[in-house]
């Protein structure tokens, strides 16, 4: 027997009824496959109205910068030279603001949302950094530590130095980069030269850093960073134009807060064989940290945590973000105020004329938690 089928004026009422139905939601457009990002986007040098947006492209582009202060965006830059290497610098940004932005070319993303907030202005006393070095080579450790700073979501990060294990082996950067991408796509990194860089020019193409990149200073809310090159390698004692600059620049600092970040530490509980350069650096630039009123000293080269206090100035060693050997010792400083052997990173709040600093190690243990009270 023949099947029987609906009249037509029942099929003309169902496609009447499906003209008039919502649309579907429109799909992201798809990222354009040929011109794949083989790093970044990261970001560097925020200031309080502007900031650097770096990437690298596998082919050829113009590339493109959406960006604005919710995810439908509404301005845009675009770099006017074709290449793989790109960065982009946004201006006329309002201080202390988040921002989201994405690379795109033609219209198409090459990278998902992703958002960052300006530099706060001198008003902006609250905000919050992290300060870990020396991540070289345990690669899975590192990237515990990078995992674990993302879920904080510090407003910029500072590195003591020894990002990886030889600046020269350009390998090494694109696996310092690929467990980084998370954290540097939302916050700004100011590293320290290492002697392990070896004051390569990777490093310098790299990264895009005030002054002449090896020793800088940048000011944030209510405190002022200055990073050394302390690393063997270049000249910081008396005399040499380091050692001048970061003299003028102690002397002309008005920020209530301030704080200093390089690699090799004055005050240390290790014992090294290669050589005294602790006590070096401990003579030539403690007499300035404690004659201008720096708060905190940030160093790393010694794998593990270690606290000082020596006449006002609290000194930090933080070299547990990964590179092997974790180093114990059994002569400590007489100025030692805590000591870890552990993987970490040290999180602090800047609230006005107070910090709170916790050290986390990798697993999420705090080992050690300080106070200061600013002037």
């Amino acid at each position: 027997m023949k099947k029987q089928g609906f009249p037509r004026w029942v099929w003309l009422i169902v496609l009447l009824i499906a003209s008039c139905a919502a649309p579907a939601p429109t799909a992201e457009p798809t990222p354009i496959s040929d011109d794949t990002i083989i790093r970044g986007p990261y970001l560097q040098l925020v200031m309080p109205d502007s900031i650097i947006i770096v990437w690298e492209t596998e082919g050829s582009t113009s590339g493109e910068i959406v960006y604005g202060e919710t995810d439908e965006y509404g301005s845009s830059v675009t770099d006017p030279v074709m290449g793989t290497s790109h960065a982009i610098t946004l201006t006329n940004l309002a201080p202390y603001t988040t921002y989201h932005y994405r690379v795109e070319e033609d219209g198409l993303p090459l990278s998902p949302d992703a958002a960052f907030r300006t530099a706060a202005g001198p008003d902006q006393t609250k905000f919050t950094f992290v300060a870990f070095g020396d991540t070289r080579t345990q690669h899975q450790i590192h990237q515990e530590i990078v995992d674990r700073i993302v879920e904080l979501e510090p407003d910029f990060a500072l590195h003591t130095g020894d990002l990886v294990y030889k600046g020269n082996e350009f390998p090494n950067w694109e696996v310092f980069f690929e467990i980084e991408k998370e954290l540097m796509s939302y916050v700004p990194l100011f590293p320290a030269l290492g002697n392990h860089e070896e004051n390569h020019q990777h490093y310098f193409d790299l990264f895009y850093l005030p002054g002449n990149e090896h020793w800088y200073t940048f000011d944030y809310g209510n405190a002022r960073f200055i990073f050394l090159q302390v690393d063997g390698i270049v000249d910081y004692g008396p005399g040499s134009e380091q050692y001048t600059w970061m003299e003028r620049e102690l002397v002309a600092n008005t920020q209530p807060w301030l704080f200093v970040n390089f690699h090799i530490p004055p005050y240390t509980s290790i014992r090294r064989d290669e050589s005294d350069i602790e006590h070096e650096v401990r003579e030539a630039l403690t007499p300035l940290f404690e004659q201008y009123g720096v708060d905190v000293v940030f160093t790393g080269h010694n794998h593990n945590y270690e606290r000082n206090e020596v006449n006002g100035v609290t000194y930090i060693v933080t070299g547990g973000g990964g590179a092997p050997a974790l180093y114990k010792t059994e002569e400590p400083e007489l100025t030692r105020e805590a000591f870890a052997v552990m993987y970490h990173f040290v999180l602090l709040e800047i609230d006005g004329n107070h910090l709170r600093a916790k050290v986390i190690s990798n697993q999420g243990e705090i080992l050690d938690e300080f106070e200061r009270t600013g002037p």
